[in-house]
């Protein structure tokens, strides 16, 4: 069949079609010396893999690559006189030539494969045969699949996601490490031996098989045979062991911080407790032991979830008149229930995230504790606010606390119920409600002996008349108002705080970002119906700046205990020169969070006027360095040269 006009041929010049076809396959060779070693070692990986033992004496493992290098040669030989080769005269004085090309990298794995499969002899002589394409693509064809047995313990098996974790985990350990001395970082990738060949040790000169696990020398010059590898594997071991402790224990410490937990020793008496706590489920009574152990035992098995049906058992006791549980997530409402049977003289209970509770469940406790003046039910959904009601009107007047979190059913009938039949309330907590809105704040009023008054990030608006319709009512007997998330207040509501709340001791309004600084400054000056704040929450009050700080400091710095002005950026470096001034003899937390001018230098000054500081918090501050000085037992929580570290 003639070739077309302007059609040409791959096949040109002194290249033949073997030529041709290992150029397309991206094959790389340098000569005769280099087509040589790779054939060698390809045999010896070979003979390696079909080894049984990997410790063979250097001369056994010598005798066998010879047989498998003999065979091999008569077994192409062979294979190369049974092939149909077509004589082409133009091809008689014609010379293999393989130009050099850097293989393509997804090719690079088959390309090395046929290379080491060439026919030394072919290639050693001057003129050959003319082999069609055809035939060279099922002479590497033969070539692979013979070379499949060497290759195919290499391969890698597919992991499991356990194991691709524990990968992940050890390269993460590795990462982390990085600065220790490790000399397999100084050998060269492309000069390391690949697994299966032959190498000599660096340290004993002994002949050895080079394994993904083989061990690179102290120089990082050459590798180690198996032997000399685990000399060192006992420090190296003690050596990640060390590194591991003391990674735990950071974290230890960390966590601790957070906890606000600063005793380096624990006491007897806490040992018994964390022991009690840890075989809870092996423990028969608590007996007596006292409320506060009690409500510690509490604490530590409901942060474990380990709470049931069966070890809230444990904390029933005849006598018992306060019961807190943290975490009720995992008990039943006919368990929760069991509490009025089994302590009908409790007064206080706390609930946690009772989201199991139901209607049957409140009523009971409406109905048998006789005693009860304070309940807090947090996360209690599938309580209606018909059994709200129903509740009140059962304990009516001797209901003096009331705390409920977390649902979207305690509306404003339920409000008015409360009101209603509750007169002596004092103390009052509605945390993450859907539904109080004005209409709620309002009904309010009703309740003149309020104390402690919580709204807390409700889902409606609240505006500033209902909260100045309640202040106006009970504002001179409060000692704690809390109004977090009520993003709507404004200096207005502040102006009925100077005027009526004169007893106010707690005052948190986190979240009110339309309170100015001049607002906040009018409150603390010549607010003369207060003697002094002993704590105060203006986190996120994003309009707070240095004169707002002096006002603050002018007027309670000798009450404070509690200070979070926690993403106030705007106060200034010289508020903290006028702090020097003044001296915080009760302050013992400190929340400065994200006031991005606080450094070294201001932390020394705080620590200087507040003796008594025992917990500060910088977190986002990046100016404060490791060389910030501290005072013993003081919590510095936030500091990112920690974290990093």
């Amino acid at each position: 069949m003639s070739r077309r006009p302007g059609q040409r041929s791959h096949v040109s010049g002194p290249n033949s079609a073997l030529t041709e076809f290992l150029r397309e396959k991206g094959i790389d060779t340098s000569g005769i010396q280099a087509l040589s070693s790779a054939r060698a070692r390809a045999r010896n990986e070979a003979a390696h893999r079909r080894s049984v033992a990997a410790s063979l004496e250097a001369a056994e493992i010598g005798e066998e690559i010879d047989e498998d290098e003999e065979v091999g040669e008569s077994s192409a030989s062979a294979a190369r006189r049974k092939k149909k080769v077509s004589k082409d005269e133009d091809n008689d004085e014609e010379m293999l030539d393989v130009e050099e090309e850097e293989p393509v990298r997804t090719r690079r794995g088959r390309a090395s494969r046929a290379t080491t499969k060439i026919d030394l002899k072919v290639v050693g002589k001057r003129k050959r045969k003319s082999t069609t394409v055809k035939d060279t693509e099922s002479e590497f064809e033969e070539i692979e699949e013979e070379e499949m047995i060497a290759v195919r313990a290499t391969r890698t098996r597919k992991l499991t996601k356990a194991q691709l974790a524990k990968k992940k985990a050890g390269e993460q350990r590795k990462l982390e490490e990085d600065d220790e001395f490790n000399p397999d970082n100084f050998l060269d990738p492309a000069l390391r031996p690949v697994p299966g060949q032959i190498a000599f040790c660096a340290e004993c000169e002994c002949r050895f098989t080079v394994t993904p696990y083989s061990r690179s020398a102290d120089d990082g010059e050459g590798l180690l045979c198996h032997t000399c590898g685990k000399k060192g594997a006992p420090a190296e071991k003690a050596a990640r062991k060390k590194k591991q402790t003391t990674r735990t224990n950071k974290k230890s410490a960390a966590r601790a911080i957070l906890d606000g937990d600063t005793s380096n020793v624990k006491s007897l008496q806490e040992i018994c407790i964390n022991t009690v706590a840890k075989y809870i489920d092996d423990v028969e009574t608590l007996g007596y032991i006292g409320s506060h152990n009690v409500d510690k035992i509490s604490q530590i098995i409901c942060k474990n979830r380990r709470l049931n049906g069966e070890t809230i058992n444990l904390f029933f006791e005849p006598a018992e008149h306060v019961l807190r549980f943290y975490d009720c997530s995992g008990i039943s409402s006919d368990s929760l229930r069991q509490i009025a049977a089994f302590v009908p003289t409790i007064r206080r209970l706390h609930l946690n995230w009772c989201g199991l509770m139901k209607d049957e469940c409140l009523d009971y406790y409406g109905t048998q504790l006789k005693q009860l003046t304070s309940l807090e039910l947090y996360g209690a959904f599938n309580v209606t606010e018909e059994c709200y009601i129903r509740f009140f009107k059962n304990v009516g007047s001797r209901l003096t606390e009331f705390a409920v979190k977390d649902t979207s059913r305690f509306k404003a009938a339920a409000v008015e119920a409360l009101v209603d039949n509750c007169p002596e309330l004092e103390v009052l907590r509605l945390h993450t409600l859907t539904f109080i809105d004005d209409e709620c704040v309002r009904l309010l009023t009703g309740l003149p002996n309020l104390r402690i008054l919580e709204i807390t990030d409700s889902q409606a608006s609240i505006k500033d008349g209902p909260i100045i319709d309640c202040l106006n009512t009970f504002g001179p007997g409060l000692s704690e108002l809390t109004l977090n998330g009520c993003k709507d207040l404004t200096d207005a509501t502040l102006d009925a705080i100077h005027s009526s709340c004169g007893r106010l001791d707690i005052l948190n309004l986190d979240e009110a970002e339309l309170l100015t600084n001049d607002g906040i400054g009018k409150l603390f000056t010549e607010w003369s119906l207060n003697y002094g704040l002993k704590e105060l929450s203006l986190r996120n009050c994003t309009n707070l700046q240095s004169s707002g700080f002096a006002r603050i400091i002018d007027h309670s710095s000798r009450t404070l205990e509690r200070l979070t002005i926690n993403r106030c950026k705007d106060i200034e470096k010289d508020a903290w020169t006028f702090l020097q001034e003044f001296t915080l003899p009760e302050l013992e937390v400190l929340d400065i969070s994200f006031v991005r001018c606080v450094d070294d230098a201001v932390i020394e000054g705080i620590l200087k006027v507040a003796p008594e500081l025992k917990t500060l918090k910088v977190w986002g501050c990046n100016k404060i360095t490791e060389s910030c000085a501290l005072k013993e037992g003081m919590l510095l929580v936030g500091r990112e040269a920690d974290i990093l570290a």
